[in-house]
């Protein structure tokens, strides 16, 4: 993902363009849609081995700027090769730029947005989020 512009044109645009932009907490992960495929490696030769094509995951929601989510809410996201699927880990804090829900209520969030873990970068674009909040809607602390 490449954006134009100064970092608060940038998390403006990301804003307007997805239907929930929440910082969160990953409580639980689970993998489904598992499949089965024969892989090679030299050390191993020949064997089957189980991948999955999606991640469940159940958030806690600590701050939001923008969605209808709740406090827990869940994503459902591909997370095979090559369609920007966010895998996350239990445990970790998020800030999650997401999109849906559908018709199940799942959200689906992704590698190509500004969707990222919590660091001290990320904490930058949460002080905008903050300060852009206050004039796009109403900030909602939860």
């Amino acid at each position: 993902m490449h954006q134009e512009g100064s970092l608060v044109d940038q998390v403006t645009s990301s804003v307007s363009s997805s239907s929930a932009v929440v910082w969160a907490r990953a409580e639980s992960t689970e993998d489904i849609e598992p499949y089965e495929t024969e892989v090679w490696s030299e050390e191993k030769g020949k064997r089957k081995e189980t991948y999955y094509e999606k991640q469940r995951t159940q958030f806690v929601a600590i701050e939001s700027w923008k969605g209808l989510h709740g406090k827990r809410f869940f994503t459902e996201v591909e997370v095979v090769c090559c369609v920007c699927g966010y895998r996350f880990v239990a445990g970790e804090e998020y800030l999650l730029y997401l999109y849906g829900p559908d018709k199940n209520g799942y959200y689906h969030a992704s590698t190509c947005s500004r969707t990222k873990i919590i660091s001290s970068k990320s904490r930058e674009e949460i002080e905008i989020l903050r300060k852009i909040g206050l004039t796009n809607q109403a900030k909602r602390p939860l």
